[in-house]
């Protein structure tokens, strides 16, 4: 027999069906032994459960008090999911009492480990009632197991905490249980039982480390989709579907625009080779992707994916003598980090450098700080230039807005002489000019930027073109 892990996220639990359908999973294949839950996730008419907590969290932390309108839609979330499959009001209630009780612990706790009790109660409810509902509706044999019981710790930031070595030989006692398990993911606690998190979206991290402490055969997560796809189905037409993906080869994709996983979540699968497959909830039959270490590259198939990300801005920045100069290319990342904006790609010559970074850096907006939010100053892309420019002593320092990053992945390129002229020639023939061009070391992937100007659609374009070249 194989050992599986599998995780559902929040909207494989946000209806009562798929609640159903992932229990289906578990009684129609016994290798499937760890259950792995995230919060409840968008349900009809009311926010995600992991919002809400957030937002309760806050005003809780500013107000005094955590306000019951908020605690009574998250009771509603539950309700939604969990009556049609046969839990009394009753019952769900006595399992909110959890939430109750944490929500009162304000006064003990830092704000930070107060947010990561609060915020990441949402997989405790949800998997309680989970069990509730496969234990006593289905007559499943499971058993529930608390994070903090059997010593899941996590260091650092109570918000994006970092796992702990001994923590792997904690989690390998959950393979010693005949029943199957259930295990809420996100949460944790630090050597002292204060209350952590992984950051946002960690229960993918949770299932990547409780994949790699038990040794599991398999780490399954089932979503909405039938697998990854070999360019974006919104701009390509039926692109294809790929049946296999290299670990490396998806953290290409994922760098430019394919949220497949929680990045950090690959690495301990990825160390321990244990496949990851991305399969669909509502057609289980399919075969989904699997995530591997290594593929059978085929000769004519250099290229396994293309992705794309637009709003782009490029920084030229040029001065005579640069190449001579030590230290220049710390002096201008430094200016970044001093502004916060972290950099996406960076291209040189001799004389000149070209950075890549998002133009949502540069807008006064609500930015993600561990569960909370804060807001950030708007940057002025003039006063930045300006100041750039004095403090590199450069020629040139200009802002060019209207820019598109495409990155052309596959490990066979290394295989495949003219991938690059194959590449340039698609884009050249169809009028679209290739201002910046990249290829790594590992001749893993192609990077190159497109200037959408003139024509907003000119990325969307490009990975068409590219798309027709190499998969037609």
């Amino acid at each position: 027999m194989s050992y599986i892990v599998a995780k559902f996220g929040g909207w494989a639990n946000s209806t009562a069906d798929r609640v159903k359908r992932s229990a289906d999973l578990f009684e129609k294949n016994p290798d499937r032994r760890i259950k792995i839950n995230s919060a409840i996730g968008k349900v009809e008419g009311l926010p995600k459960v992991t919002d809400l907590l957030i937002e309760g969290a806050e005003k809780a932390l500013k107000d005094g008090a955590f306000p019951q309108d908020i605690y009574d839609k998250i009771k509603l979330n539950h309700y939604s999911v969990f009556e049609p499959l046969g839990i009394g009001r009753d019952k769900i209630d006595e399992v909110m009492t959890i939430l109750k009780s944490y929500i009162e612990r304000k006064e003990e706790l830092s704000k930070d480990n107060y947010r990561a009790l609060v915020v990441g109660s949402g997989e405790e409810l949800f998997t309680r009632l989970d069990y509730i509902y496969m234990k006593e509706i289905r007559n499943m044999n499971v058993r529930y197991v608390d994070p903090r019981e059997i010593g899941h710790f996590l260091e650092g930031n109570p918000l994006d905490g970092k796992i702990l070595e001994e923590t792997y030989d904690n989690l390998s006692k959950l393979r010693r249980y005949e029943e199957i398990i259930l295990y809420p993911g996100f949460f944790a606690v630090d050597k002292k039982g204060r209350p952590m998190l992984y950051s946002r979206g960690g229960t993918d991290k949770t299932a990547a480390d409780v994949s790699a402490a038990v040794g599991a055969d398999m780490y399954e997560n089932w979503k909405d989709v039938d697998g990854v796809y070999s360019a974006d189905p919104r701009i390509v037409q039926n692109p294809e579907l790929m049946n296999e993906v290299t670990y490396k080869e998806i953290r290409e994709l994922s760098y430019i625009s394919f949220n497949v996983l929680h990045q950090e979540a690959m690495i301990p699968v990825m160390r321990a080779n244990i496949p990851i497959c991305l399969k669909n909830l509502m057609k289980p039959e399919s075969s989904g992707t699997t995530i591997i270490n290594k593929r059978e590259i085929l000769n004519n198939r250099p290229v396994v994916g293309i992705a794309h990300i637009e709003d782009m801005f490029f920084v030229n920045i040029e001065k005579l003598l640069m190449n001579e100069e030590i230290g220049f290319a710390d002096k201008l990342t430094a200016i970044f980090k001093e502004h916060n904006i972290n950099i996406e790609q960076i291209t040189t010559g001799i004389d000149s450098m070209c950075v890549v970074v998002s133009s949502k850096q540069f807008r006064e907006k609500t930015v993600y700080t561990g569960v909370a939010e804060g807001l950030r100053k708007k940057i002025d892309i003039d006063e930045f230039s300006q100041y750039a420019q004095n403090k590199l002593h450069s020629d040139v320092f200009k802002i060019r807005k209207d820019k598109a990053l495409i990155c052309v992945v596959g490990e066979g390129m290394r295989r495949s002489v003219g991938t690059l002229s194959r590449i340039a020639g698609v884009l050249s023939k169809n009028d679209i000019n290739i201002e910046i061009i990249d290829q790594g070391p590992s001749e893993r992937n192609v990077i190159i930027g497109v200037d959408c100007s003139k024509d907003k659609d000119a990325a969307k374009k490009a990975v068409n073109f590219i798309y027709q070249e190499f998969f037609n």
